[in-house]
């Protein structure tokens, strides 16, 4: 039997880290700007998530069948999302 093992490239977990650590105190620090803060945290949320995903849980380095199969119910959460919103605000009196 081949075993072939794909080798991949190890990520540095220290400097993944260390961009999850700035991407946190940059979270903190928009809360005293005088700008809507929102886009910024759901940015930064987005991208500390992904961070996550593709390192930490090894998504990167892993078949494409695994990332379709995590990014496929994303939309439709959204989407349930956003329509929650819009129910809650629009109908509210």
């Amino acid at each position: 039997m081949n075993m072939e093992a794909k080798a991949h490239k190890h990520p540095n977990y220290v400097l993944v880290g260390i961009v999850l650590i700035i991407l946190t105190i940059l979270e903190v620090s928009v809360m005293a700007l005088p700008v809507p803060q929102l886009p910024f945290l759901l940015g930064f949320a987005i991208a500390k998530g992904l961070l996550i995903v593709l390192y930490f849980m090894h998504l990167k380095f892993d078949s494409r069948l695994y990332a379709v199969l995590f990014a496929y119910p994303w939309p439709l959460a959204l989407l349930l999302v956003a329509i929650l919103i819009w129910v809650y605000f629009g109908f509210r009196a």
